[in-house]
């Protein structure tokens, strides 16, 4: 009976020492697996948190027209764009208003003496039709209309089949400058004017 009990004992041990040696091994094993594999899983893992970060950075990217204005023209890449007769960061200034007011100085006309003189620029229409009125030489008697544009704004008339009239007006900041000609096709003869001078009243 002590022998059996023994014999019995003794399987049991051996089949417990196999598990153990069984359970050690597949410990190993997984750790071996793991170590070959860590490298792939730290990829895997590092791509998908770039992934993540773009996608938070771009939901969060602000749009560089959110905070502006454009009242007269549209946004594009953070920049309005004006439609003609329209000027400013936000399309927000006519063009005519920097040309309207009343200036004064003086005017050279060929061979002539220079004389001191006023001139006035006034709006037609909104935003950008203006009015030049000189009264001084061949143009004083005359109506001309333009539309304003930077940096130079053309004027002409034609006061009858054979002669016209052209002003070529720049604006910078109160400062004025006409360039005017006159040009009679009959006798083939330009007449130049020269105008330069400051806003005194908008």
């Amino acid at each position: 009976m002590h022998k059996k009990m023994a014999e019995k004992y003794g399987i049991v041990k051996f089949i417990c020492t196999l598990t153990d040696k069984f359970e050690k091994h597949i410990a190993k094993l997984y750790f071996s697996i793991a170590m070959k594999n860590w490298k792939l899983s730290l990829l895997t893992a590092f791509g998908f948190f770039a992934i993540c970060a773009m996608v938070v950075f771009n939901s969060c990217e602000k749009d560089p027209c959110m905070d502006l204005n454009c009242k007269n023209g549209s946004c594009v890449d953070g920049l309005c764009q004006c439609p003609t007769g329209w000027e400013g960061a936000e399309c927000d200034i006519p063009a005519a208003s920097r040309f309207l007011g009343t200036y004064t100085g003086s005017l050279s006309c060929d061979n002539f003496p220079i004389v001191q003189e006023n001139m006035s620029i006034t709006l037609v229409s909104a935003p950008n039709e203006i009015s030049l009125h000189l009264p001084f030489g061949n143009s004083s008697v005359l109506h001309m209309e333009g539309i304003a544009e930077t940096p130079e704004t053309h004027f002409v008339t034609h006061v009858d089949p054979n002669v016209d009239i052209h002003a070529y007006v720049t604006v910078d900041g109160d400062l004025i400058y006409v360039y005017l000609e006159t040009i009679d096709k009959q006798i083939t003869h330009r007449q130049i004017c020269r105008y330069t001078g400051h806003r005194i009243s908008n």
